[in-house]
């Protein structure tokens, strides 16, 4: 299947870019970090820990994608 993905923060900057479109065999949001981990090994840490939207609404993990999906991967804030 085909989603879109947006890169926010940190997973930007390992990643190099804000978005691309992805085909990948998988079903859930799970399937899919899997799938950017190997892709991207420098971005798996950052991966584990982020929050995830699809089509603007926050989800877990478990959740089933979609064909043409927009998923949103926002890594942890942090600062002081």
């Amino acid at each position: 299947m085909k989603v879109e993905i947006l890169y926010f923060s940190q997973i930007k900057d390992k990643v190099g870019k804000s978005s691309e479109v992805l085909e990948f065999t998988g079903n859930t949001v799970s399937d899919l970090v899997e799938f950017l981990a190997q892709k991207y090994p420098n971005a798996k840490d950052v991966l584990e820990k982020s929050m995830f939207a699809v089509n603007e609404e926050y989800v877990d993990k478990q959740a089933i994608l979609k064909e043409g999906d927009k998923v949103a991967i926002i890594p942890p804030v942090s600062g002081g």
